[in-house]
């Protein structure tokens, strides 16, 4: 992709930001940003769901059962406790999750992936890696895809801790 022609204005702070912090800072912003656009746009396209709602069929896939508990899912995705409620409502009209009481609790629930749920996350996640995984990591090399992974892994560890995140 080409830079904009204005790419080289980067918005900083105060006199006293750092251009070069400022310039990495944008870049990821963007980079997050378009990566998340193409997600969603693919998984609208190939699965009729934003990719918010797809992230939750990924999770309950990859789950034991295919199941778990609602609060479990709003924490990992830093969801209040209404947004996730909302959101597996919707995928529920569309057949894709179940919720049921949860054997854990009086007021718990949990979400339960359906069959014609785990088929779109496999049609979605077949066309996400055709489409953008493996052409992004094929560009990126073996070190590069490596070094990438390493930094992912750290700034979710540092998110994890409360630092940037969105909820404190």
């Amino acid at each position: 992709m080409t830079r904009p022609p204005d790419a080289d204005t980067h918005a900083r702070v105060d006199p006293d930001d750092s251009l070069g912090r400022a310039s990495v800072w944008q870049d990821l912003v963007l980079a997050t940003h378009l990566l998340e656009t193409a997600l969603d746009r693919q998984s609208q396209r190939e699965g009729g769901v934003s990719h918010g709602h797809f992230k939750i069929l990924v999770l309950l896939h990859a789950a034991e059962s295919h199941t778990r508990g609602l609060k479990s899912l709003a924490e990992t995705l830093r969801f209040s406790p209404s947004r996730i409620s909302h959101a597996v409502t919707a995928l529920e009209r569309q057949g894709l999750v179940e919720r049921r009481p949860a054997t854990s609790g009086r007021r718990a629930h949990d979400a339960v992936l359906t069959s014609g749920g785990r088929r779109v996350v496999r049609r979605v996640l077949r066309s996400q890696r055709r489409e953008i995984r493996d052409p992004l990591l094929d560009e990126l090399g073996g070190l590069g895809t490596a070094a990438l992974g390493d930094l992912s892994a750290r700034l979710i560890r540092l998110l994890d801790e409360g630092r940037g995140s969105p909820e404190n």
